[in-house]
């Protein structure tokens, strides 16, 4: 059985890897000096013609957009956002959240997205509406002033971390490349403790050739190259009752969700780029159609509705790779 499983997990990994090689050929050929030079032009031109149709923040909103841009984190409570502290998002996230745990109780496995709404198809009009509590008005309009631009939305990525304590995928330390700058908003579902998964960010103060040239790595490594004096580092942890909210800017921070040994941590994180990203190819998609998605936000204001349809607005070439790319729930 250990053999079958194994033969499954390498041929899913042989699969993920030839579904990427569009995107990275097309990432290979943005990054030549030239054509990467004029994709930077663009964006600092982007930023400065926008800067006079930001949004305007109400006064409550301006205290977490002004520590958003100081510092690139800030945290908040869910009942700060309308979306977030409706009975409907609560229920639907609920009812997720439990079927993915009944599943774990029964098979041993956590479960994505795909599988789940495959396995459970009523749970999509909750997926739903878990999806477009990400386009919050008060968050986009916060989002907006730290980007300097117009926001995409992302969607979301559905979290049930099982408390084994193993680290793999988003539990070692990584930077998000989607999109520079971009954000990343957890919310979370249950009370989560030190030892219970919680987000946490990394503050370098000195490091090394060695260190520079990391990509993904496991927390040992830290340990091993601050005994070795070659780096020097600060962690924040946010740990936070049941309804907190983070806004991190993860292309910024190497991040990780700490492996956890108490509780399962049950967790929204809903992503945010400019409206287009620097590479729209290595975003991931809803898993539902744009006919689909043009429906749901209908009845959205035009701001919520351009920033989940931002993949229209995309140049050919880049919205047949964005499309092609499935959508991934680590």
């Amino acid at each position: 059985m250990k053999v079958i499983r194994k033969i499954i997990v390498i041929t899913q990994k042989i699969i993920h890897r030839i579904l990427q090689w569009p995107s990275k050929t097309i990432h290979a050929i943005y990054s030549i000096g030239p054509i990467r030079k004029k994709i930077t032009q663009n964006r600092i031109h982007s930023i400065r013609a926008h800067s006079q149709d930001l949004t305007p923040l109400t006064t409550e909103e301006t205290p977490l957009a002004h520590a958003l841009k100081e510092r690139g984190f800030c945290k908040v409570n869910s009942d700060f956002f309308e979306a977030f502290r409706s009975e409907k998002f609560r229920i639907a996230a609920g009812e997720i959240y439990d079927f993915m745990e009944k599943t774990y109780l029964e098979t041993g496995r956590t479960i994505n997205i795909i599988k789940l709404l495959d396995a459970e198809p009523r749970l999509l009009g909750q997926f739903e509406t878990v999806f477009r509590a990400g386009l919050d008005i008060k968050l986009l309009r916060i989002i907006e002033h730290y980007l300097q631009l117009p926001v995409g939305y992302g969607g979301v990525d559905i979290f049930f971390t099982v408390a084994d304590g193993v680290e793999r995928g988003a539990r070692t330390w990584h930077k998000d490349s989607e999109d520079h700058p971009m954000i990343k908003v957890a919310v979370y579902l249950n009370d989560v403790g030190e030892n219970d998964g919680p987000l946490e960010i990394l503050h370098l103060q000195r490091t090394s050739p060695d260190f520079d040239k990391l990509r993904g790595f496991r927390h040992q490594k830290l340990i091993d190259l601050q005994n070795e004096d070659k780096i020097k580092f600060e962690i924040t942890s946010f740990t936070g009752p049941l309804g907190s909210v983070i806004l991190c800017d993860t292309s910024k921070y190497f991040h990780r969700g700490k492996p956890a040994t108490g509780r399962n941590r049950r967790a929204l994180f809903f992503n945010y780029y400019a409206n287009k990203p620097l590479t729209p190819y290595f975003c991931p998609n809803p898993p539902f159609p744009t006919d689909r998605m043009k429906e749901l936000v209908s009845d959205l204001t035009t701001a919520q509705r351009d920033a989940a349809l931002w993949r229209e607005n995309l140049s050919p070439v880049d919205k047949i790779v964005t499309k092609t790319k499935p959508y991934l729930s680590l």
